[in-house]
């Protein structure tokens, strides 16, 4: 037994040494939203345009290679930048914790600009090259309970225009076969340019019309299991993970193009509803962060972290407190908390602020998380 627990500490070190897997907390977009507003990073950051105009643009900063560490990275290296600003326009510096920056990244990835933005004149030329006015232009006699282009087809957002097409994808795809038109299939950007041309369509407000009631709201994730989507998306079609990142955009077309082939009876979606499940499964393909420890170990004596955190006299956490715990999300966290202390010790010590590039930060993490790890293994037996 001793001989096989050996083994197994070998081979686990020698797994260590190669890359380390620490699981993240599931981030939610429209939190996110919300933070980005209350926490005033809009003050001086816009998304896609929309916001203040003295830091950059952050959706601009988003493409398919974004992940946790990048935002880590880019927060990390502009911190001092970040704290003078906040100190000259003598705005309190907010706190964030790791479930706020998972919240913050699902977000910015979601809003991220991973192809043009929605165009509604392109959208116009989907809505006529894919037919559909065949059915909802006024007097079409081809669907008789279709709802005309003008008034209530206006749709707030992607998720609205999905969950109504996944609602009466039935009655859409038989009404186009007795007409011989192809049940219209969109691409990402076709789904988001239609989706813009149908907001601007909608009609003066009807007098006397009782807006609806909202549903409920409930989570993704028990949705997914409710709605029977796992049941279908397992092994190579299961979406928690994944190695190809896809946007709001691309989830919310792919709800448009396969309706038919897969909804049960009982699977109708509320608009919330569908929000819901589109923004859980753009959050589950961030579950798991990796990081190779034995680099992280050599960036970090070479960004000179060591002498501080090695330091009982400088005040920052030893490494030590860091074992075990560490993402990220929880570097994000660690650096709004400690980052002004942090800039102000290191400017005394006459040392320039480390910025880190690539995936360093991430090496960082699962350097820092690792050492809980080695301390355990080299424990001795009594």
């Amino acid at each position: 037994m001793m001989r096989i627990s050996c083994v197994a500490c070998l081979f686990a070190g020698a797994l260590a040494g190669f890359g380390a897997t620490r699981a993240l907390p599931i981030g939610d977009p429209e939190r996110g939203y919300d933070l980005f507003q209350n926490r005033k990073c809009i003050a001086c950051h816009s998304i896609a345009g929309e916001g203040g105009k003295t830091a950059p643009d952050l959706a601009r900063q988003v493409d398919r290679a974004f992940n946790p560490y990048v935002l880590a990275g880019l927060m990390w290296n502009h911190a001092p930048s970040m704290w003078a600003a906040l100190e000259r326009a003598r705005m309190p510096k907010p706190e964030l914790s790791a479930q706020d920056a998972a919240d913050l990244f699902v977000y910015l990835f979601s809003a991220g600009a991973l192809e043009s933005p929605p165009d509604d004149g392109r959208g116009r030329e989907v809505y006529q090259a894919k037919k559909c006015g065949a059915c909802h232009n006024s007097g079409s006699a081809l669907l008789a309970n279709s709802t005309p282009a003008r008034g209530r087809l206006a749709v707030q957002d992607r998720a609205e225009l999905a969950q109504r097409s996944w609602n009466r994808s039935g009655e859409m795809r038989a009404a186009l076969e007795k007409a011989s038109i192809a049940y219209p299939q969109l691409t990402a950007i076709e789904f988001a340019d239609l989706a813009a041309f149908l907001r601007t369509v909608a009609g003066p407000p009807q007098p006397g019309r009782v807006a609806p009631t909202p549903e409920p709201s409930k989570s993704g994730g028990s949705l997914y299991a409710q709605k029977g989507c796992a049941r279908c998306h397992r092994g190579a079609l299961n979406q928690e993970g994944r190695p190809t990142r896809f946007n709001v955009n691309e989830f919310a077309a792919a709800m448009w193009n396969h309706p038919f082939r897969t909804r049960r009876d009982g699977t109708r979606l509320g608009s919330d509803e569908m929000r819901s499940l589109v923004n859980y499964l753009v959050s589950i393909q961030f579950t798991k962060e990796s990081g190779n420890p034995d680099r992280g170990e050599k960036v970090f004596a070479g960004k000179g972290c060591s002498r501080c955190h090695d330091s009982p006299s400088s005040g920052a956490p030893p490494r030590s407190s860091m074992a075990g715990r560490m993402t990220s999300y929880d570097v994000v966290a660690a650096l709004w908390r400690h980052g002004p202390e942090m800039v102000r010790r290191i400017r005394q010590s006459n040392t320039s602020w480390p910025h880190f590039r690539d995936a360093e930060m991430a090496d960082v993490a699962a350097y820092l998380h690792r050492l809980e790890f080695k301390r355990r293994r080299t424990l001795k037996s009594p």
